[in-house]
């Protein structure tokens, strides 16, 4: 009776234990994309054509653009190098018109690691979120403590270094249904889905107290059956 009270009162506690629950207003990055070393792209100058040209980044964040040389590119996004292109082509081109296309990524892959069924690097996409990573790592594990989700993001800035961020993730309200939560992914991010704390205690009483109690309940009853017999 000793093993099956102490196994009645661990269950009680993990059972009482509450539901994590957080109230995140997290920004959801735009889906502009920071240009990196390596990455191919496709500089489109209107009217004058003649200085269209596709270039790769260089390892020192810079691109050879005609007319113009040396332009340092890294950590902007596209948007941001049309506005710069536009007024230097404006010295030498009337109402010149630039449009910058990504035409190939340096690093394209989102990872998820910790309580997931397939951990590892997974191909990102423009329009990725949380839930569409973790579909296609087969869902978290049985002790995953999808409330307390973390997204590792490294930023590229203009002066070429990079800022890190840690954004914070509940993952069991998107199982839920709110898509809010539901957290646009960014190239580069690693996504970390932690263990329960009591996981390892649970598991432990769930395979050795658990089946020897309801043993000691079978033997019990079919005592009093017999006697009754």
């Amino acid at each position: 009776m000793k093993i099956l009270s102490l196994a009645l009162s661990a269950l009680t506690l993990f059972s009482s234990v509450p539901a994590f629950s957080l109230d995140l207003k997290l920004p959801v990055p735009e889906k502009d994309y920071f240009i990196e070393s390596g990455d191919v792209l496709s500089v489109n100058v209107f009217p004058a054509e003649e200085f269209s040209k596709e270039v790769t980044v260089q390892p020192d964040g810079t691109v050879d653009i005609p007319l113009l040389g040396a332009v340092t590119v890294r950590g902007l996004k596209s948007e941001d190098l049309e506005k710069i292109l536009t007024a230097k082509f404006s010295k030498y081109v009337a109402n010149p018109s630039v449009t910058i296309n990504v035409r190939k990524f340096a690093s394209n892959r989102v990872a998820v690691i910790g309580e997931i069924r397939s951990p590892g690097y997974y191909e990102y996409r423009e329009g990725m979120r949380l839930l569409d990573l973790v579909a296609q790592a087969s869902g978290p594990q049985d002790y995953a403590r999808t409330a307390k989700v973390r997204i590792y993001r490294r930023l590229p800035a203009p002066d070429g270094k990079f800022t890190d961020q840690v954004l914070k993730a509940d993952l069991s309200s998107v199982f839920e249904g709110d898509m809010s939560k539901n957290i646009a992914l960014m190239n580069g991010d690693i996504v970390y889905i932690p263990r329960k704390a009591y996981s390892s205690a649970a598991k432990w009483i769930t395979d050795n107290v658990v089946p020897w109690a309801t043993l000691f309940l079978f033997a019990v009853t079919a005592g009093i059956v017999a006697k009754r017999n």
